[in-house]
């Protein structure tokens, strides 16, 4: 039992390092570490899977090219064994958004859920459901809640 539990923290933690260097820091040199040569991500606002380490180098790329100041808070997550569930909300400063959409700060652009599978640390697939939140206006008014830093 505790084996299960250290692979799922160790899994855990591989995921909000992927998101906190990689998605929030641009830091691209770590993909090579935390994805797998045969990765693939099911991200519905991706025009295509994205697979392996240069798939997810150019669709990070692409997502902060698209969106400065990008900024992805992990809300919750849970793990067991090789799969790992993450809920998280994006975020941009507010002058790069709508001015009636700006909270304090930052403005709400996506939320999600992610599922993620590794082996040996890597992410080998990840299955994605979010929202555009700049572009739904029935969600637009709940953005003023995620005063996220």
């Amino acid at each position: 039992m505790a084996l299960m539990k250290n692979v799922s923290e160790f899994n855990k933690l591989r995921v909000r390092l992927f998101v906190e260097a990689v998605l929030n820091e641009g830091r691209l040199e770590l993909i090579d570490e935390l994805i797998a040569a045969d990765f693939i991500g099911h991200i519905p606002c991706a025009e295509h899977e994205v697979s392996g380490p240069a798939g997810v180098r150019q669709f990070v790329s692409s997502r902060r090219h698209a969106h400065p100041g990008l900024y992805v808070k992990i809300e919750d997550q849970i793990a067991e064994e090789d799969r790992v569930v993450t809920c998280w909300h994006a975020t941009t400063p507010a002058h790069n958004a709508q001015a009636s959409l700006a909270p304090v700060g930052r403005t709400a652009c996506y939320a999600g859920i992610s599922i993620t599978r590794l082996l040996a640390g890597k992410q080998v697939d990840s299955h994605t459901e979010c929202t555009n939140l700049t572009t739904n206006p029935a969600l637009a008014g709940k953005t003023a809640e995620w005063n996220i830093p």
